[in-house]
């Protein structure tokens, strides 16, 4: 069973790699619309825990008024 998947993947890796150099162009559009996407979903991430994260360290912070 394990021979089984480890041949599988190596044969799924083999043509992913065999479609990313046949088509470079698609390839290097794809890899960096999910860069983009990935990193501004973090720096949203960072954004929003930053926001909820304020004034945090009082003792009564949900009692904070705040505009």
């Amino acid at each position: 069973m394990i021979f089984k998947v480890s041949s599988m993947l190596k044969n799924y890796i083999r043509i992913a790699c065999r479609n990313l150099w046949r088509k470079k162009t698609i390839s290097f559009i794809n890899v960096t619309g999910l860069a983009v996407g990935m990193a501004s979903c973090f720096l949203i991430f960072l954004y929003v825990h930053f926001e909820c994260s304020y004034d945090g360290f009082h003792s009564k912070a949900d009692r904070i008024y705040r505009w």
